[in-house]
C-alpha cells in the first residue's frame, strides 16, 4: 500500500511539473528588451504596438480549385514599434531585425485598421493587405501570395495557381 502511493505520488507530481510548449520556447534577447521598453513606456504604447505571435493558413488553388490547405500554427514572432519621426509602425523580428524584409502598418481612415506593406529585400516581391485589429490583442489580414513566392515552392503546377493566406497576429506582449 505505502509503495503504491509512493508510485502515485510520483507519477502526479510529474503530471504536474509539465510545462505547456509555450512556456518551453525561450524569448530572444530582442523580445525581452522590448517587453522592458514597452513596460517602461505603457503609458505611450499604442494598440498596434508590441510582441506578436503569427498564425496562418493558406489555401491553395489550382484554377479556382482547393488543391490545398496549408496550417502554420507558430508562423513567426513579430515586434511591431511606432517610428517617431513617422505614422508607420515597423515590423521586426523576434531579434529585432528587418535583416530580410521592410515591413511596416499605417493607420487608415477607419479606427483600428491599417494598411499592411512588405517588401522582401533583394527581390521585386512586395505584399499588401488591409489589416483588422478585431479585438485589442488579436490582428487580421489576408492576401494571395505574390507569383514569385508560389513558383518557388509550386513550379510544377499548370494553370493559374493562386496561394490565398489568410493570416491572424495575437499579442503576447503587451496585453490589452
Amino acid at each position: 500500500m505505502y509503495k503504491t502511493l509512493i508510485i502515485l505520488f510520483l507519477c502526479l507530481s510529474a503530471c504536474s511539473l509539465k510545462t505547456s510548449d509555450r512556456d518551453i520556447v525561450q524569448k530572444s534577447a530582442a523580445e525581452q528588451n522590448y517587453e522592458k521598453y514597452f513596460k517602461r513606456n505603457k503609458n505611450n504604447v499604442d494598440l498596434l504596438e508590441g510582441i506578436w505571435y503569427e498564425y496562418a493558413v493558406g489555401s491553395l488553388y489550382k484554377d479556382r480549385l482547393l488543391l490545398q490547405r496549408i496550417r502554420e500554427p507558430n508562423r513567426a514572432t513579430w515586434i511591431i514599434i511606432k517610428d517617431k519621426d513617422s505614422k508607420r509602425y515597423n515590423v521586426l523580428n523576434a531579434n529585432g531585425k528587418d535583416n530580410y524584409f521592410n515591413a511596416f502598418f499605417k493607420p487608415t481612415e477607419n479606427k483600428n485598421t491599417y494598411s499592411f506593406n512588405c517588401d522582401i529585400k533583394g527581390t521585386q516581391t512586395k505584399i499588401s493587405s488591409l489589416a483588422k485589429i478585431t479585438n485589442k490583442n488579436q490582428l487580421e489580414m489576408e492576401y494571395d501570395a505574390p507569383s514569385g513566392m508560389i513558383s518557388d515552392n509550386y513550379d510544377k503546377l499548370d494553370g493559374e495557381v493562386v496561394l490565398h493566406w489568410k493570416i491572424e497576429w495575437i499579442k503576447s506582449f503587451p496585453r490589452n
